[in-house]
């Protein structure tokens, strides 16, 4: 047996001496170069199959986690009671709407008044707070001041923004910028 292979090596190394005699020199640089070009893909490509296999196994670990923890059922009524929690409660409307001037006369805005009403929103315990407010300066600065608010007081939202200019020469913006406050009712 060990003999019929190692005739059989010798013939297939005989054979291909045979063709790379025929074919020449560029045909054994293609070899080479193709068997070199086998090497550096393989190392290449190592350390990421060597990742492949660790992120595989976390995958696994988690999954086996995942399926034996059991789930924490929360209510229906627990999770409308939370999501009214994250809402300010209306006690905070005087200091809402001083944060409003604050940061128009930072922006460097002009507001003469502001005028709100606040309704209740049926079936929940939140309450509306319509927000109208005149300003005048430069667009830069309302959208400045806008953008503040709203980053600022999370449960107010912009509802609508009116720009004039008297003169197209004039930099002023005459503008009536109208928000909306969700505020608690209920402490």
């Amino acid at each position: 047996m060990k003999r019929s292979l190692r005739i059989a090596g010798q013939t297939l190394g005989i054979a291909l001496m045979r063709m790379a005699h025929r074919a020449g020199w560029p045909a054994l640089i293609g070899g080479a170069l193709l068997i070199a070009s086998l090497a550096v893909v393989l190392s290449a490509t190592q350390p990421t199959r060597a990742q492949i296999t660790v992120v595989e196994q976390q995958r696994k670990q988690l999954r086996v986690a995942s399926l034996s923890k059991t789930p924490v059922t929360v209510s229906p009524q627990t999770r409308l009671r939370e999501f009214y929690s994250a809402f300010p409660p209306r006690s905070t409307l005087p200091d809402a709407l001083m944060t409003l001037h604050r940061v128009a006369n930072q922006n460097g805005l002009r507001d003469t008044r502001a005028d709100y009403r606040d309704t209740p929103e049926v079936g929940t315990p939140l309450v509306r707070v319509r927000i109208e407010i005149p300003v005048t300066g430069s667009y830069a600065s309302i959208r400045s001041w806008i953008a503040e608010l709203l980053k600022t007081l999370p449960s107010l939202t912009l509802d609508g923004l009116e720009l004039r200019r008297a003169n197209i020469a004039n930099p002023q913006l005459d503008a009536r910028v109208r928000f909306q406050l969700l505020l608690r009712s209920t402490p």
